[in-house]
This record gives structure tokens, sequence and C-alpha cells, in this order.
């Protein structure tokens, strides 16, 4: 008997040793996250803090460290010698006790070699100056009751508005052109900005030139915060406009709403409804399985992006993995799956990053369905999955891919992806519900 029970014994011991050999090798090559912590935010010093030379040289160092360790550039990129020189512009230019904005500025320059809008400062205006302008078409265009005039902005406080931009393109990375728009038209009135470029600020005004000779002193105002209205106002939503299941897609987070959400889009396609419209404008990414499961709730089926992970001592601690070192390439494939009885249109804009972006792409390499308004300043090849950076000294805050993805048709390179129909944000859902119209 106590034979049996040894035997037995044995058995379950070599099962559960087995089974725990191949959690182990499957989790040691497949990345499959468990769950880490990430570092604590610390809280912004005042821009004029003066950091010591050791300061600047141990947060220096923490930061190429850290990029090193971590991102997938070095892994992919035989030829390292243009990274070589963007770092040696960095030490060049950190060889001294600095203020912790200009710190901040030459650590921005540095993470902007890789142009991965991932992999950044978190770069913020407390002041913007009280002018409505609009960049386009190369100016800043000035904007008066509600229509963009053909003034535009020359120069302010003395520095001509192509020193702006520049200073702009040197401190916050951009992926395709659509990127560079955007971040010329969110930054060029910022005071930190301005400064960072040459121009001369005298207290709360400055000096601003007009393409038509004319000159006005503008004021510095506050940047708008968001209200608890606002807060409320991220969330996903849906609703039946006439015979078109609209989902406002506003965060790709794979929630119980969401959940809900799918639920009620499974319904509605079964019972015969037949056009369904995402909208992601605005949507900044999240977990693209949200995004997996409204495509599967219309009986659809997503292609697969191919992925390399790379792996570190700092993605280990922060994302759980069991490796600490090496990397793994994910092959991933163009089998797919449309409902031929659902037309589906997705709305974009500029501010449609990350897993929506990848939405957008499985939705064209899958020929799911349309996409209607502005490309994405995310490009359809990018780098992502970010690990948080906090440097001790600066108090800066920083993210940095470890991951990359290339998408489902690897013949495709192009740094954008430009919409079946071209329009702006704002007249994407009426062009869309026309689209329906005209299909029927």
């Amino acid at each position: 008997m106590r034979k049996k029970v040894k035997k037995k014994f044995i058995v379950i011991l070599s099962l559960t040793f087995l089974v725990l050999l191949l959690g182990g090798v499957i989790g040691y090559n497949i990345p499959i996250s468990f769950g880490g912590s990430y570092p604590p935010l610390l809280p912004a010093l005042p821009p004029d803090t003066l950091l010591t030379k050791e300061q600047v040289f141990e947060d220096r160092e923490a930061a190429v460290r850290f990029v090193e360790n971590v991102h997938p550039y070095f892994i992919l990129e035989k030829d390292l010698s243009a990274y070589q020189r963007a770092r040696q512009d960095y030490m060049d230019s950190t060889e001294k006790e600095m203020t912790a904005e200009d710190f901040k500025a030459a650590t921005a320059e540095y993470l902007c070699f890789f142009q991965d809008g991932h992999t950044c400062i978190w770069w913020e205006e407390q002041e913007y100056l009280s002018l409505n302008g609009v960049y386009q078409k190369g100016h800043t265009y000035v904007g008066k009751n509600g229509e963009i005039t053909d003034v535009y902005v020359t120069s302010i406080g003395g520095r001509d508005m192509e020193k702006v931009y520049q200073a702009i393109d040197r401190v916050i990375p951009a992926e395709n052109e659509k990127a560079k728009e955007k971040n010329r038209d969110n930054y060029a009135t910022g005071r930190n900005i301005l400064k960072l470029a040459g121009a001369e600020i005298s207290g709360d005004s400055v000096l601003v030139t007009y393409s038509d000779g004319s000159e006005e002193e503008c004021m510095f105002r506050e940047a708008e915060k968001s209200s608890g209205t606002e807060q409320e106002r991220l969330q996903n939503t849906w609703i039946m406009d006439e015979d078109v299941f609209v989902i406002n897609f506003v965060e790709c987070v794979d929630d119980d709403n969401l959940k809900s959400i799918a639920k009620e889009l499974e319904s509605a396609v079964k019972n015969g409804c037949g056009k369904v419209l995402m909208d992601v404008r605005g949507n900044g990414g999240g977990n693209s399985n949200a995004c997996k499961r409204l495509l599967t709730a219309m009986g659809m089926e997503a292609p697969e992006y191919d992925m390399l992970v790379r792996f570190s001592k700092e993605a280990k601690e922060q994302a759980g993995y069991l490796r600490s070192r090496g990397s793994v390439q994910w092959k991933g494939s163009d089998k797919c799956k449309c409902n031929e009885d659902v037309e589906l249109t997705l709305l974009c804009d500029r501010d449609t990053f990350s897993s929506a972006t990848m939405l957008l792409v499985w939705v064209r390499d899958g020929n799911l369905g349309k996409i209607v308004g502005e490309a994405s300043s995310n490009a359809p090849n990018s780098y992502g999955d970010i690990l948080y950076l906090s440097l001790p000294n600066s108090h800066l805050d920083a993210s940095v891919s470890h991951k990359q993805f290339i998408r489902p048709d690897e013949k495709d390179n192009s740094r954008m992806l430009i919409p079946d129909i071209e329009t702006s944000s704002g007249e994407a859902y009426e062009k869309a519900m026309e689209l329906f119209g005209d299909n029927t």
C-alpha cells in the first residue's frame, strides 16, 4: 500500500515539475507579462533650480543607461554611428552645472534622436500666448471669428518662426509629417519653447509680428486644465444614429464598460445591423485587446503585427517578464476575417495614436472597412509599449519603448496611414455618414 502511495506521489511530483518546466520555458520564450511595478513619479522642480555638475552627470548617465538597456533600436541597428554622435552631443551639452530647465531640453533632444513618439520627455507648457493661431502649410496662420485668415506669424519676441519650429523639432519627436505638423501647432506659442528658441520675453508679454507688417504685444495665459465634465467624457460609449451603430471609442481600455458595448454590438449585428461607425479621433491608445474585442463582436478577425520584444532588467521590473536580457521576435500573420454583412467605417485624426493606430492598420491591411479623417501622427510601423524613467536629481519623467511593431502588410513602409477619405477631424463624422448613405 505504501509503495502505491509513494509511486502515486512520485508521478504527481513529476507531472508538477513538467508543468512548471513547460510554463517556465513558455514564459521565458513568449513575452508574457506577469505584472511589475513602475517607479514613483517625482514632483517637478522649479525650472530655474540649479543642478550641480555631479547631479547632472548622475542623471545623464542614468538616462543613457536606461535607454541603451531598453530600446529595441540597439538590437535592430547594426550601424550605431549616428546614435553615437547624438549621444556625444548630449554628453558635450551636459558637461557642467545647469538649470533643471536646460537639462530637460538637452535630454529631450537626446531622446528625439529615435523619432519615436513613445520615447520622449513629457514636455509640458504651463503658459501659452493669447494668440489664436493654426499651423498649416509651413506657417502659423491667425484665426479670426472662427475662420483662418491669410495672415500668419513671422516672428515672436524678435525670433523668426522658422527658429521656433526648429526648436520644437529638436525636443519633441515626430514619426511623420503629420506629427511634425501637430507638434508645431501645439507648441509654437508655448513659453518654454519660445524661451528655448531664443525669443525675447519681457515678463508676461511678448512682441508678435505678422506677415502683413503689423505687430502686437501678446500676453501669456495659463494652459487650460481639464474640468471634471471633460474627464467624465473620457469613457467609451455607443448610440444608434438612425441605422448606424456608433461607438465613441475614446480610449483602448478592455474594461467591463467596453465588454458591455461589445455585447450590444454583437447583438445588433446578429439582428441585422449592417453599418458600424467607430470613432477613434483623439484616442491615444492603451490596450490593443480592446480593439480586438470590438472587431470580434462584429464577426471579424484582425491580422497580426510582427513584434520584437527586448528584455532587460528594467523591463523585468516594470512589466514582470521572466527574462532580463535578450529579445524575442514574434511573427505576425496576414490571416484575417471580414464580415461581408457589416459595413465598417473608422474615424481618425492626428491624435489617434498607439493601439488606436493599430486598429486603423488592422482595418486597412485586413481590408475590413473604410477610414475617414486625418492621418495619424503615429507611423504604422513603430516602436511602442513604454517603460518609465524618472531621474532622481532633475525630477525629469520620460518614457522609453521596449518593443517594435511591423504592420501585417510588410511591403508597405509608408510613414503615414492615409485615410480612404481625407477630411478635417471636425468634418469626419458627417463625411462618414454620407459614405454610408452613398453605399445604401
